[in-house]
């Protein structure tokens, strides 16, 4: 009986103190050599997100995050990256270790993009998580959102005001066609 109370008492003691858990997004997607995955997430001053991949073949992965929407995936016809990705004052932090991490507090408030390449060393599965800690200290499972990179990132307006023209000057000259019969 004093053995019952005993194990009831450090039950309910259990039951009141905090439980500590990992709590995070993760993603598992496959890659050919050259391809990207890009994810974005919304970030406030002082907020910490930790991203990693691992991967379950013998693939090159990279990763690196921006703080300005990419308009190009910096990979190269032959799938090497493009220097340019070192340069670029978007690129805010970058790793090209065999499995990528990231620990990353970010400095102003704004939407930050991710982008996962596979260098060589495919087709490979990755597996990324992320972690993302507010400034208050509390940890919050937050999907982050895919994004796809659009190929075209705008048409020239010349462009579509010939298009634009065009097309009124059709529509008008069957509308005339039309109403003379």
């Amino acid at each position: 009986m004093k053995y019952k109370k005993i194990l009831i008492s450090i039950f309910l003691l259990l039951m009141i103190g905090p439980i500590n858990n990992a709590i995070a997004f993760t993603y598992i997607d496959n890659n050919n050599n050259g391809n990207y995955t890009f994810f974005l997430i919304d970030l406030d001053v002082g907020n910490n997100i930790e991203l990693s991949v691992t991967h379950s073949e013998n693939g090159n992965f990279t990763l690196f995050i921006f703080n300005k929407r990419p308009i190009q995936s910096y990979v190269n016809n032959d799938n090497t990256l493009n220097k340019v990705i070192f340069d670029n004052p978007a690129t805010v932090a970058s790793s090209l270790d065999d499995n990528p991490y990231i620990n990353y507090t970010a400095t102003e408030e704004k939407i930050y993009y991710i982008e996962i390449i596979l260098i060589s060393g495919g087709p490979d599965t990755f597996f990324f998580t992320s972690t993302i800690r507010y400034s208050n200290g509390t940890v919050i499972n937050k999907d982050l959102t895919r994004y796809y990179l659009p190929i075209i990132p705008g048409f020239p307006l010349e462009f579509l005001l010939i298009s634009f023209t065009i097309a009124i000057g059709t529509i008008l000259i069957l509308y005339k066609k039309r109403k003379s019969k």
